[in-house]
């Protein structure tokens, strides 16, 4: 390990039958949760059937939301008999066992019968230096309307969406917006690295600026850029991997224009060989602004503050 920093980089595809929608509530118009921005990540307090406090992260990266085995185990949740290895960053074996959260309490929003998988996390809480007991994902946040207003370190959930009517085109400097879609990830098209056209992916869960996939850096023809760059950790749900840092040209999101970026290259091997994006959007952008993520209409807005 090079450094006590190590980007955290949390991703997992939704094993067929965990993703069914949630019922969640909102009486009020707006719900805010303050949030401890810590190392990167975004990590609220949460309570599952009244048990906790909890650190758990809000990571619009994972798919369906994770709680830490032990953890699951303790409170008494019922897991799968048999495991599945989810896909995500890292080089181990960690199955994961399909599980239900009955009640779960952030703040004023109530949430019930959230899927889940409950996998060991123990990797993820030694590289935080702080323990990590789940990771709330997509089966909590789809159909929701959510804000993440980092300058203030506060999450908001709507009942209707606050953006709604500047959906569209934005010539407003302060303000950029852009639709997605989302298969098993949120998808963005709006996005070039040096000059070329790539597809996104937003991802909460990512401490790091940028990452490219292997197969983003061949298609890019940036082999001989990773490989002159040096050495990285980073920490996902399947363990540690290996991979390289170093700068690229110019990497535009929406019209925000940055030149000279730090980008991760993911290597081969370490869980990003079959992504349906090639560049990664992580908190160390996204720590700026004022994020809105409206999943009901697939719009995701940009606001300087």
């Amino acid at each position: 390990m090079k450094s006590p920093w190590i980007p955290i980089v949390l991703l997992l595809i939704a094993i067929s039958g965990v993703g069914s929608l949630a019922q969640t509530s909102i009486t009020n118009p707006v719900i805010e949760l303050p949030f401890d921005f810590y190392r990167g990540a975004i990590i609220v307090n949460v309570t599952i059937t009244n048990k906790g406090p909890f650190n758990m992260m809000l990571d619009t990266g994972v798919d369906p939301s994770v709680i830490d085995l032990d953890t699951a185990k303790a409170i008494g949740l019922k897991l799968a008999t048999v495991g599945h290895q989810g896909t995500g960053g890292g080089t181990d074996k960690n199955p994961g066992y399909e599980t239900t959260l009955p009640l779960v309490d952030l703040g004023a929003l109530r949430a019930r019968k959230i899927k889940a998988l409950a996998i060991d996390l123990s990797n993820v809480s030694e590289a935080f230096g702080k323990p990590i007991q789940g990771i709330l994902g997509y089966s909590l946040l789809r159909n929701r309307i959510v804000q993440i207003d980092y300058p203030k370190r506060v999450a908001r959930f709507y009942a209707g969406s606050p953006l709604l009517k500047t959906a569209g085109p934005s010539n407003n400097f302060s303000l950029k917006v852009l639709r997605f879609r989302y298969r098993d990830e949120i998808l963005i098209d709006d996005v070039t690295v040096n000059g070329r056209a790539v597809t996104a992916n937003l991802d909460t869960g990512s401490n790091a600026a940028f990452q490219l996939t292997p197969a983003a850096v061949v298609k890019l023809g940036l082999q001989e850029d990773a490989r002159n760059a040096p050495m990285s950790n980073s920490v996902g749900i399947n363990g540690l991997s290996e991979n390289r840092e170093g700068k690229l040209k110019n990497i535009t999101v929406g019209g925000v224009s940055v030149n000279d970026p730090t980008v991760v290259f993911y290597g081969n091997g370490t869980g990003h060989d079959k992504e349906k994006w090639d560049l990664r959007i992580g908190s160390a952008f996204l720590k700026d602004f004022v994020v809105t993520i409206d999943f009901r209409h697939q719009v995701v807005t940009f606001e300087r503050p």
